[in-house]
C-alpha cells in the first residue's frame, strides 16, 4: 500500500520563483510555483501563502515543514529536468475545486526519476490554494497499520470531505474495508469494490489503484482478474521501484495457481529491486510452505521477521505461517511463541485458533 512519497519529493531543484509573483487567480501557475518552491525546500512560504485555510486547520506550520523537508544532501544531488501540468475536467457540481496532475522528470545522482503528483486546489475569494491533508492521511495509515480500521475509515471520510478527488484516499478506504473482518459480507464487498473502482476512475494512470482491485479479485478466488490488474498496474509504473509490489503480488497469485516456477520468477524480480521488503520474504516463505518445503520456508520467514514490521494483518499472517512451519519441523517452542503473537493481533481468527489448539500440547 504506496510508497514513493520521498522519491516524488526529491526530483530536483529548479529556478526559484518568488511567492509575491505568483498569480493566485491562475490555478496552473499556483501549481507550477508550488512545485518549484517545494523542490527548493521553501516550505515556510508554501505553508503561509499556498495552503488552503481548511488545510491549516489540520496541520501546524512546524508539522508541515517537518513533513516536507528534503535533506540538503538530496537537494544538492538532484536536478529537475521536465514538468508537465495536466488539468482534470471541472466538476460542474463543485466548481470551487480544481484537480491537476503534475508529471515530472529529474535526476537523482545518475538515476532518472519520474513521478506523477496529484493536487486539488480550492478557490478562496478568487485565489486558488493547495489542499494538503497528509497529516490526516498519516493518522489514517497509522490506524490502518494497527488494525483499527473503523478509526482509519473515519479519518479518511473526513479527508474526503475536504478533498473529494484524491484517489489515494479512496484506495486506502477500500483497504480498510478489505482488512476489516468484523463487517458483514455485503458491507465488506460494497465498501471495498466501490472505493477501489472509484480510485481508478479518478486516477487511471496511478498503478497502486490496480493493486487494490487485484486484491479484491484475489480475495474472491478470481486469479485471472487479479493477475490482469497487476499487469495493468505494471504498465503505469514510472520507475523500477514501483514495480516491486506488483511482482510480489503476481508471485502470490501464481503460488495459488500452483505455477511455482512462475511465482519464483516474479519473487526474484522483486528481490532484485528491494530485498529489504518483508512482504517479499513472506511471499517467498508462502511459496515454499505451499510446496511443503518447510525448512526453506522458515529460512525466508526469518528474513521477513528481521525486517520492519508490516501492517497488523500481514504481520499476523507471518507469525501464523512461521508457527505452522515450526510445528511441522518439530520446533514446538517457536511454534507456541509465534501462534500466540498471531493471536495477539487477531484473536478471533479461526485459522490461528485452530493451529493454537494443535500446537498447545506439542512437546
Amino acid at each position: 500500500m504506496n510508497k514513493i512519497t520521498l522519491t516524488i519529493s526529491i526530483i530536483g531543484l529548479t529556478t526559484l520563483v518568488s511567492c509575491n509573483r505568483t498569480d493566485f487567480s491562475n490555478p496552473e501557475e499556483v501549481i507550477k510555483n508550488y512545485r518549484i518552491l517545494a523542490l527548493a525546500n521553501k516550505n515556510e512560504i508554501l505553508y503561509d501563502d499556498f495552503l488552503s485555510t481548511k488545510s491549516k486547520e489540520f496541520v501546524t506550520k512546524d508539522e508541515y515543514i517537518k513533513d516536507r523537508n528534503i535533506p540538503d544532501s538530496i537537494v544538492k544531488s538532484s536536478r529537475h529536468l521536465e514538468r508537465k501540468i495536466s488539468t482534470f475536467p471541472v466538476d460542474i457540481n463543485n466548481p470551487s475545486l480544481r484537480r491537476f496532475k503534475v508529471t515530472e522528470k529529474g535526476l537523482l545522482k545518475t538515476d532518472t526519476i519520474y513521478a506523477n503528483i496529484y493536487y486539488t486546489l480550492s478557490n478562496e475569494n478568487g485565489e486558488w490554494k493547495i489542499i494538503w491533508t497528509k497529516t490526516l492521511l498519516s493518522f489514517a495509515r497509522e490506524k490502518f497499520n494497527g488494525g483499527i480500521y473503523s478509526e482509519a475509515r473515519k479519518s479518511l471520510e473526513k479527508i474526503i470531505e475536504i478533498d473529494p478527488y484524491n484517489g489515494e484516499n479512496y484506495s486506502l478506504l477500500a483497504w480498510c474495508y478489505y482488512r476489516d473482518k468484523s463487517l458483514s459480507s455485503d458491507e465488506w464487498e460494497s465498501g471495498f469494490v466501490k472505493n477501489a473502482k472509484y480510485a481508478v476512475t479518478l486516477e487511471e494512470a496511478e498503478p497502486s489503484h490496480y493493486n487494490t482491485l487485484g486484491a479484491y479479485y484475489s480475495s474472491i478466488g478470481n486469479s485471472d482478474l487479479a493477475i490482469e490488474n497487476c499487469q495493468r498496474g505494471l504498465k503505469f509504473c514510472l520507475n523500477k521501484d514501483d514495480k516491486q509490489m506488483f511482482y510480489s503480488n503476481l508471485a502470490l497469485e501464481y503460488t495459488g495457481l500452483m505455477k511455482y516456477d512462475k511465482a519464483e520468477e516474479y519473487i526474484n524480480k522483486s528481490i532484485k529491486i528491494n530485498s529489504k521488503d518483508p512482504f517479499i520474504w513472506l511471499t517467498y516463505g508462502n511459496l515454499m510452505k505451499r510446496q511443503q518445503k518447510y525448512t526453506k520456508a522458515i529460512e525466508y520467514y526469518k528474513k521477513a521477521l528481521s525486517k520492519p514490521k508490516m501492517d497488523n494483518s500481514l504481520q499476523g499472517s507471518l507469525f501464523y505461517s512461521y508457527a505452522f512451519c515450526c510445528k511441522q519441523t518439530g520446533n514446538c517452542t517457536d511454534a507456541k511463541e509465534y501462534i500466540n503473537k498471531a493471536l495477539d493481533i487477531e484473536p478471533s481468527n479461526d485459522s490461528y485458533q485452530s493451529l493454537y489448539r494443535n500446537i498447545r500440547n506439542c512437546k
